[in-house]
């Protein structure tokens, strides 16, 4: 009954017009049919009894006008298509944004992989060429020092002889720079981690007893308690040296090319060194001595100026003169103070050849432990990605 009240009241309201959608025009008296007041009244649940009949009527067509319904139909409408529109052209921003964004990561890891893969190649055949290199400068030492050794009759029948005899010496520095630049050119060949470690560890031995020795020749040649002390005086090697000198020749070449070198004579930190030679059985003053170097010292001890030919007899009764009398015949000073002198001289030009081999040695040492742990760390996620393929 209400709704055909209603739709009967809507025919009759119909001239209902609205001017710039604020005010309500052309309302028709509502006193001109009483009966549609109670209509009214009854059809609208928004109207009270105190209200007058204008309130009532505007009430109820601003409720029940078809225009205004289909205005605000047409502003919501209008409202989600605004709506609808701008969430559009967000998702479509959106959507632009994680292309660019992902065309971006895509760019940044790939400009981020190439340095990591030439920083890898770098370490890799950097390695490579070094270890090779030195693993080369091994094998030809050790060639070399066996065929020497070969060559020499003489047995070792003592510790001190291996260190006296310097192609021993050569084939035991040979043999391990070929053992460990094995490790390191097979290593980094193969990207084999254990190779790796094994390669950067034995190195960083041999750089810190490198440094070591080095600190102890500098402490043993500035400080002369330091040298008493440690009993590290070269004396005691050159002595065994000077006994032995007319029967083992590989001794005697050592001697010779030390006494040329630093242009010394005998094994003493004087100046009169050359009588250390009398401590030889073949050299002695000894009236017992019937050899005929009797008194004399090695013909690497004798002074030649230029143009003058070697004399083999110049160093002959020698030890027993004093040193005014055998000065600009001989050198006179032991090889010990030589070698102190000569160390002196050329100390700057050998700290830099040291450091810089042992610069050498350390950075292959760090590209060795950065290397070995790329390849560990891609190994590790390798084996992780089959573990999940798997799965």
């Amino acid at each position: 009954m209400a709704g055909n009240i209603e739709m009967d009241n809507r025919g009759q309201y119909t001239p209902l017009a609205v001017s710039d959608n604020s005010a309500l025009t052309d309302i028709e008296s509502p006193e001109a049919s009483p009966s549609l007041q109670n209509n009214r009244m009854t059809s609208s649940p928004n109207v009270s009894p105190n209200q007058t009949t204008e309130e009532i009527d505007i009430v109820f067509l601003a409720s029940t006008s078809p225009e205004t319904e289909f205005d605000s139909r047409e502003v919501g409408s209008d409202r989600r298509r605004r709506k609808t529109g701008s969430d559009r052209i967000s998702g479509d921003l959106a959507r632009r944004k994680s292309v660019r964004n992902l065309v971006r990561r895509r760019l940044s890891s790939f400009h981020e992989q190439i340095p990591v893969k030439i920083q890898n190649f770098l370490l890799k055949y950097t390695l490579f060429i070094f270890n090779f290199m030195s693993w080369l400068g091994g094998l030809g030492a050790v060639a070399v020092g066996t065929w020497l050794l070969t060559d020499d009759q003489k047995v070792i029948t003592e510790a001190v002889d291996f260190v006296l005899n310097p192609f021993i010496i050569i084939c035991i520095i040979g043999a391990i720079t070929f053992t460990i630049a094995f490790l390191g050119c097979v290593g980094a060949a193969r990207e084999h981690v254990l190779l790796l470690k094994s390669f950067y560890i034995c190195l960083s031995i041999v750089l810190v007893v490198e440094l070591v020795c080095g600190v102890l020749v500098i402490v043993c040649y500035t400080e002369p308690a330091a040298r008493d002390y440690l009993r590290l005086t070269p004396e005691t090697l050159l002595k065994r040296a000077i006994l032995q000198y007319m029967d083992d020749k590989n001794i005697k070449k050592l001697m010779d090319t030390i006494q040329r070198q630093f242009k010394c004579c005998g094994i003493s930190t004087t100046d009169e060194g050359y009588r250390d030679w009398r401590l030889n059985m073949y050299y002695n003053c000894t009236t017992e001595n019937p050899s005929i170097y009797r008194c004399a010292v090695p013909e690497s001890c004798c002074i030649y100026y230029p143009g003058e030919r070697m004399n083999t007899m110049c160093g002959f009764g020698k030890t027993d003169r004093e040193l005014s009398e055998v000065q600009g015949w001989i050198y006179t000073r032991g090889c010990a103070k030589g070698f102190g002198e000569w160390l002196s001289k050329n100390e700057y030009m050998i700290l830099l050849t040291c450091c810089v081999v042992m610069f050498m040695q350390f950075l292959a040492v760090i590209f060795a432990r950065i290397f070995s742990k790329r390849v560990e760390r891609r190994n590790q996620w390798q084996n992780l990605r089959h573990q999940s393929l798997e799965s």
